[in-house]
């Protein structure tokens, strides 16, 4: 055992004194993680900048009343102003709607005119129906009419999960899955190449115990990252943690044997280090954006659930996301643990038998 141990300090020594292995393992993943939930934890703060533009010159009751109720309306940013710089602006995409509100009507109905912009259907569609329901009940209030149907709405005390909540597991899973494909494929080939490997059998150290330094090496490498980007993420993003740490500690260790089997594989199989690295990122890029790491499995299209399904690194994603942003079971999990598993053993019973020293 002692062997083992000291080659993975020394394999760990080396990681730290890699400038680009520690950009790619941790600050990589730091920095897409602050990326997308800056950009995509803006949705929480939905807004709209709504022009309104009064032709009556404020002096016909119904424009007035609804200019109020517009205001009233917490999501609407709503600013008066003339038609032309209203219009402008909505084409320049500065704009979610211009609200025309006409001269005193001498027929009716009071047409109110509404300009959006059809590059922006979904969000124009859900100002629109904001607008709609303001106008709704302006008629009833000028017509005198009480409500027929009323909503009853209630708020529960269930926890809302933040975008960071959400990014932070799958991040982790990420970059267990990159450390094997990407990590100790390049290592291995390089070693390989170097014919490092070769000089191993000149050793005393038996094979079987150099390898076991470098699991436990990129192990514990995976294990310094994942905590440090689990650290950063919890104190700099605020993302909450509400499962058993030890279950995350335990899937992380499963989850970074089980992809260093499949990378040792990819090793085992490649004739040189970048024919390694193109195969590596060959399993890696799909895995990354189809696994639910950055979003949720239903956005993906249906036609492409099955291959999500198969995917070794969905079951880790939905694993850590459970244990840890909704504090589920881990044993709610082992059926989908078992398939990383799987993958895991044939990716090391591939590298046995296709393995080369030179």
């Amino acid at each position: 055992m002692r062997p083992v141990l000291v080659m993975a300090a020394y394999s760990f020594r080396m990681f730290l004194r890699d400038r680009s292995a520690l950009w790619w393992g941790i600050l990589f993943p730091i920095l897409l993680m602050g990326l997308i939930g800056d950009v995509f934890g803006k949705a929480d703060r939905l807004s709209f900048d709504v022009s309104v533009v009064d032709r009556s010159g404020g002096t016909y009751v119904p424009a007035t009343a609804i200019k109020e109720e517009l205001r009233a309306v917490p999501v609407f940013q709503v600013r008066e102003e003339p038609g032309d710089e209203a219009l402008a602006a909505l084409k320049d995409g500065k704009r979610s709607l211009v609200v025309v509100l006409p001269e005193a009507a001498a027929t009716r109905p009071y047409t109110v005119q509404v300009f959006y912009d059809e590059s922006r259907a979904q969000v124009s569609q859900a100002a629109l129906a904001i607008v709609q329901r303001v106008v709704d009940q302006g008629n009833l209030r000028l017509a005198g009419a009480a409500p027929a149907v009323a909503v009853d709405a209630r708020g529960t005390s269930t926890r809302r999960l933040g975008m960071f909540d959400f990014l932070l597991p799958g991040i982790m899973a990420m970059t267990l899955m990159q450390s094997g494909l990407m990590g100790v494929t390049w290592v291995v080939s390089t070693y390989r190449e170097k014919l490092i490997l070769k000089r191993v059998l000149t050793t005393p150290v038996p094979p079987a115990v150099f390898y076991a330094g470098l699991v436990a090496r990129f192990t514990a490498v995976n294990l310094f990252q994942v905590a440090v980007i689990f650290l950063v993420a919890t104190f700099a993003f605020h993302a909450r943690t509400v499962g058993s740490l030890a279950a995350l500690a335990l899937l992380s260790i499963v989850g970074s044997v089980c992809f260093l089997g499949i990378g040792f594989a990819v090793s085992a199989v490649s004739r040189s280090a970048e024919a390694a690295n193109n195969l590596g990122s060959l399993l890696n890029f799909p895995m990354m954006f189809l696994s639910g790491t950055f979003w949720p499995r239903e956005m993906i299209p249906e036609a492409l659930q099955p291959v999500v399904a198969a995917l070794p690194l969905t079951p880790l994603v939905e694993a850590m996301r459970g244990v840890g942003a909704r504090g589920e079971p881990l044993t709610d999990f082992l059926p989908g643990i078992a398939y990383l598993i799987a993958w895991g053993t044939a990716g090391f019973l591939v590298a046995a038998r296709y393995f080369r020293w030179e």
